[in-house]
């Protein structure tokens, strides 16, 4: 949906904003719910959030909000606790921090070997590219296959 290129240097959250307005014209507002873990827990981006209708599922650290008990919080073992609708939503980041895992393992975005911002902006768009390339070859493959066992049942 969107991407910024930013130094390694600088921490991610001054940058989520941003993102969010990108991801938000990309999708056409059209966005219903946020996932983000704790690092991202702010008043300023959950109200950012809230003004577009959209929600926020953003655990809270131990240090925000502490009388509060039914709030979405993750303990030091990576356990979620709180409402259950949100653990549920909260649980299924696991997916992206898998593609987050292929992308610098599998397609060598941790150890690129480009240099400026461009090339490696150009060089993680195309380990994107591919990535989902593959998985839709994969779905499509797959219905495929599914299509010739109906069709073969069938006769």
């Amino acid at each position: 949906m969107a991407i910024i290129v930013a130094p390694a240097n600088e921490n991610e959250k001054k940058h989520v904003s941003k993102l969010f307005d990108k991801a938000l014209r990309a999708t056409e507002e059209r966005m219903n719910t946020i996932v983000a873990d704790s690092q991202y827990s702010s008043r300023k981006l959950r109200d950012q959030i809230h003004e577009h209708g959209v929600r926020a599922v953003i655990p809270y650290p131990a240090n925000q909000r502490r009388s509060e008990k039914r709030l979405l919080r993750v303990d030091r073992y990576f356990r979620t606790h709180g409402p259950a609708r949100e653990t549920r939503i909260y649980r299924q980041r696991a997916a992206v921090e898998r593609m987050n895992s292929r992308l610098k393992e599998h397609l060598g975005l941790n150890k690129h070997r480009v240099r400026s911002f461009r090339n490696i902006a150009i060089h993680a768009l195309l380990c994107i590219i591919a990535m989902l390339l593959t998985a839709l070859a994969a779905l499509k493959l797959n219905k495929t296959e599914k299509a010739r066992c109906i069709t073969l049942l069938g006769r």
